[in-house]
């Protein structure tokens, strides 16, 4: 069984698109047997499923609890990876955490039979921490050199150390000790007074990257958080057009398969349009 997670939660209409496209994307290519599990504070976003999608109430007290005393990142992704991996049934079962803003692209099946091997997922790698020349990289990797060896373990983090895209984060029950681990980390980071805005990601890749297991799932999904704008118009039109005819999931996932959202997953701004965005400053 490969348990499929998604969180969606607040007032943006987009993050219940965007994750209902998901959900489409993951029936049109996830193998059997899968579950799809969606935590969130409004289920009723998610009545056109039926019993296809369990939804897990999310409190607004649980939330906060997630993500801790002084957020600084997204801890509670990291918390709602542990609780699921945690309620998984059997050893051999697997955990895949998605952002809503990633889709399937194509047929899962090599990607679970990997993940069921002992392989671990997270979308793709950003950079090693102590290559990159871009100055907020550095700084971070600076300030990273400068803490107790103690707080990564091992003597402190390393060269080969990597910030990974979180968009996907998948991994075997076997391993959800894993989880823990980062967590701990991400806790010690924040007492230390490390906050960078990616650090959920960050302890992410650290740790499961130091098992020499850690592999890109960016050949079966696209994580489009640099075009969400583009996506979202697409995503718009094709569920107005799905609910306004009344057609059923499963027609809507037919549709999917046939025709993929064929866009860019970034598109960075023109010089005119980084011009326009000085002028307007």
């Amino acid at each position: 069984m490969t348990r499929y997670v998604t969180l969606a939660y607040g007032d943006a209409p987009g993050v219940y698109r965007q994750s209902v496209m998901l959900l489409v994307s993951l029936i049109a290519h996830a193998p059997e047997p899968y579950e799809l599990i969606v935590t969130t504070d409004n289920p009723a976003a998610y009545v056109w499923f039926g019993t296809r999608v369990e939804i897990d109430f999310l409190e607004a007290d649980r939330l906060a609890a997630w993500r801790g005393a002084q957020p600084f990142s997204m801890r509670q992704k990291l918390e709602l990876a542990r609780l699921a991996c945690a309620g998984i049934r059997e050893p051999g079962d697997a955990t895949v955490l998605l952002d809503a803003d990633v889709v399937a692209i194509k047929p899962l099946d090599g990607f679970v039979a990997r993940l069921n091997a002992g392989d671990l997922f997270m979308h793709k790698l950003e950079y090693v921490l102590s290559e990159s020349r871009r100055p907020g990289n550095r700084k971070l990797w600076n300030a990273l050199r400068r803490l107790a060896p103690d707080i990564a373990g091992d003597g402190g983090f390393r060269p080969d150390d990597a910030m990974w895209n979180s968009g996907v984060l998948a991994l075997p029950a076997a391993d959800r000790a894993l989880l823990d681990r980062a967590l701990d980390l991400y806790d010690r980071l924040g007492a230390a007074g490390v906050r960078h805005f990616a650090t959920e990601q960050l302890v992410e890749g650290v740790v499961l990257g130091r098992t020499g297991r850690l592999n890109p799932a960016a050949e079966w999904f696209t994580h489009y958080w640099g075009n969400k704008a583009g996506y979202d118009a697409e995503i718009s039109r094709r569920l107005a057009d799905a609910f306004i005819e009344g057609i059923s999931v499963k027609d809507a996932v037919s549709r999917y398969r046939a025709r993929p959202i064929a866009l860019p997953a970034e598109v960075r701004p023109s010089r005119s349009q980084k011009f326009a965005s000085w002028l307007s400053r």
